[in-house]
């Protein structure tokens, strides 16, 4: 679409870091979060951190807003988020410069796997509008749902629009108002986010931004009295804390907390498809996501094939700045994320639990939050490069003997987000696929639809995200009981 102005993703000193009341305005913070260039390490932006003066301000501008914004017509409130949609949509590359500065995400499929991915997020949570609303008949009582209110959305940095998408879309089509915090160390995109959707027609109040870090700004907006329902996707350790503060109020709450991802190939000769596609799956992004498939449970007999076949694929990555062409992986978000996985691969490296495959070259990268691809055998599932999430570019492979070693070694972690089963029987998918103690299971290569809910179980977490189901979570289901 046409559009005669420009959006804006900030850089430099950003003092003006809130935005309330569809206009940035200045934190009162006395402390800064740099934001980095993954690939230089050089300081693109610095933001102002929020109170939690700043955020009473913002919940109160989003409870001033709520009933105003429930009552608008459910056509114009998809109207609106349309709109924002194709704002976005029409600047993506601006979007998509910034995400590979943040993020790292390489350049060659930053508009697909970031800006790609959240749009569609929006468009499906449109599709899926009416659908949420429908009313039930329950003899005399009728079944209606209602907004749960005012939002608390806690977002983590591997996908800053993909998951601001996921949670913003549905609860602004349910009726509900926002206080976001997104990522201290990948802020920017959510500016351009909460402009675009002003420029769309959001009112005053809707959906309202606060930077910082996390720990206690999260916190507080997890456990904010004016909080009616808190979102929130991160590890494990700051979902516990942010679930803690919105008991400690009884806010309802969903939590998407990660995973540690098994594919399992069942099929030898689905043996080289299933490498493949499991090693790109790993390497997406830099290995930050959270449904990333970064265990391959494979047939003991197979296992020096599998190897063989990984050490090859290892040896064709390119580590190197995300933006050059010829690199096939890029770096880490942030300096944090990029020394966990180094303590992890040097942890690995002296576990005699655990064999070294293969792991890429690092030739020629002299700067940058990187590290190597690179992939384990481990025979002994309670190493730590077996059951913790390390959010890297990192593969543990397992052997097994039996399909019933095959399903419980797929299980024996504390996560339960997804799985991919590499078969063609179907009666066998359906068998596995029911034993598999995960939120969702996909049978061998085929695609996720969009529409299917997203979420886990055990340390994955809780509530589901996309499509219908998404929105359900910020619905709230009233019975109206009528005489006669």
């Amino acid at each position: 679409m046409a559009t005669s102005f420009t959006l804006e993703v900030p850089r430099g000193q950003i003092d003006d870091s809130l935005w309330i009341d569809n206009q940035r305005c200045r934190a009162s913070g006395e402390t800064f979060v740099d934001v980095d260039d993954s690939a230089s390490e050089a300081v693109i932006a610095s933001v102002r951190s929020a109170t939690r003066d700043d955020v009473d301000r913002a919940f109160a501008a989003a409870r001033r807003a709520q009933p105003a914004w429930a009552r608008v017509p459910l056509e114009e409130r998809i109207g609106i988020v349309r709109k924002a949609t194709d704002i976005l949509s029409a600047h993506g590359s601006v979007l998509a410069d910034a995400l590979v500065s943040e993020v790292g995400t390489l350049s060659s499929s930053v508009d697909k796997i970031q800006v790609g991915f959240g749009l569609n997020a929006i468009s499906v949570t449109v599709d899926n509008a009416l659908a949420a609303f429908e009313s039930q008949q329950l003899a005399s009582s009728q079944v209606v749902r209602q907004p749960a209110g005012v939002v608390a959305a806690i977002t983590p940095w591997n996908y800053p629009i993909f998951q601001v998408a996921l949670k913003l879309a549905p609860a602004l089509i349910a009726g509900c108002t926002m206080v976001l915090k997104p990522p201290g160390v990948a802020p920017l995109t959510a500016f351009a986010m909460a402009q675009s959707f002003a420029l769309a027609g959001l009112p005053d109040g809707v959906f309202n931004v606060v930077c910082g870090a996390g720990g206690d700004i999260g916190n507080y907006l997890a456990g904010h009295p004016e909080a009616d329902f808190v979102s929130f996707t991160g590890s494990v350790t700051a979902g516990r804390a942010v679930a803690m503060a919105a008991a400690g109020q009884g806010t309802r709450n969903a939590m998407e907390l990660g995973g540690k991802s098994a594919a399992l190939v069942l099929d030898e000769h689905l043996l080289d498809e299933a490498v493949r596609a499991t090693f790109a799956n790993v390497i997406s992004n830099t290995g930050q996501t959270c449904a990333a498939l970064t265990r391959l449970v494979v047939p003991e007999q197979s296992l020096a094939q599998v190897e063989q076949l990984l050490a090859e694929l290892v040896a064709g990555q390119v580590v190197g700045d995300p933006r050059a062409a010829t690199s096939t992986i890029g770096p880490m978000s942030n300096r944090g994320q990029a020394e966990t996985v180094m303590r992890y691969l040097r942890d690995a490296a002296s576990d005699p639990r655990v064999q070294l495959v293969a792991q890429a070259s690092m030739d020629g990268v002299h700067a940058g939050w990187f590290v190597p691809p690179t992939v384990f055998t481990a025979r002994d599932h309670t190493s730590p490069i077996v059951q913790d999430e390390i959010f890297g570019p990192v593969l543990t492979v397992q052997p097994y003997t039996t399909r019933d070693e095959a399903i419980f070694l797929a299980n024996a972690t504390r996560f339960g987000l997804i799985a991919r089963v590499w078969t063609d029987d179907a009666d066998e998918f359906a068998r596995v696929a029911h034993e598999l103690h995960v939120g969702g299971v996909i049978q061998s290569g085929r695609p996720t639809a969009p529409e299917a809910p997203f979420g886990g179980v055990k340390d994955s977490g809780y509530g589901r995200e996309r499509g219908l189901y998404g929105i359900e979570e910020y619905l709230v289901p009233k019975s109206i009981q009528r005489l006669g």
